[in-house]
């Protein structure tokens, strides 16, 4: 029994290493350009090894997906279904977000990358991935012009998801790429918490939330805790 503990064990660990170096290789290089070789190479184990434990290469790009954005769906999940003001549960998921990016670079650049991939067999894998986090949105959406907490400037859960997502994409993703040499690490504690505040006073002016700000809000200095 111990021993096939350990080995259970050991194919879980050889499993989870396997996506990770996946993620930064489809992160890297995108969907069609990644071999099942380079990542055996990344693990230490051969190609099989990897068909192993996924049947292809698009059933373990699934994986990757749904291990990265899963653990994202579920924070956000658990902020917007807390206890607290639709206003504040919805400010602690735009954080959520922006602190979830920022712990896994890896999700926004492949988030990035992925974007713009024309193979209409890809985009469905990817669409389906979304879809969840879509019908959350809708939902909070139709909450809040329901109940009156927020009157957005564009009653468009596509338009708002837009703005706030790929601020933070570009922020943790695609800014290095632009600037090259940047002046602070973007993901360091306090340039991500000035990027949340602005991503605050956005979601603010774009559902056009009423009523006082979520508690322990980043965005509110101590200047203006004085004032």
């Amino acid at each position: 029994m111990a021993a096939q503990q350990r080995r259970q064990r050991k194919a879980e660990e050889t499993r989870g290493s396997i996506l990770e170096a996946a993620a930064q290789h489809f992160a890297d290089r995108g969907f069609n350009e990644t071999r099942l070789e380079d990542v055996g190479e990344h693990v230490g184990i051969g190609r099989s090894a990897v068909l192993y434990h996924f049947k292809d290469k698009r059933l373990l790009y699934r994986a990757v997906l749904e291990d990265l954005f899963g653990g994202l769906l579920a924070e956000l999940r658990s902020a917007l279904t807390a206890a607290g003001t639709l206003a504040e549960r919805i400010e602690a998921a735009v954080c959520a977000f922006a602190d979830y990016m920022g712990r896994h670079p890896t999700a926004a650049r492949l988030a990035v990358r992925e974007s713009v991939n024309t193979d209409p067999k890809i985009r469905q894998v990817i669409q389906t991935q979304a879809r969840p986090f879509l019908i959350l949105l809708e939902m909070i959406f139709e909450e809040g012009e329901r109940s009156g907490v927020f009157r957005p400037l564009r009653s468009d859960p596509l338009h708002f998801v837009s703005t706030i997502a790929g601020a933070t994409l570009f922020y943790v993703a695609a800014l290095p790429t632009f600037v090259g040499e940047l002046p602070y690490d973007p993901l360091a504690e306090e340039p991500l918490a000035a990027h949340k505040r602005d991503l605050l006073d956005i979601t603010r002016r774009l559902l056009g939330i009423r009523g006082p700000r979520a508690v322990g809000d980043p965005g509110e200095s101590t200047d203006r805790r004085k004032a």
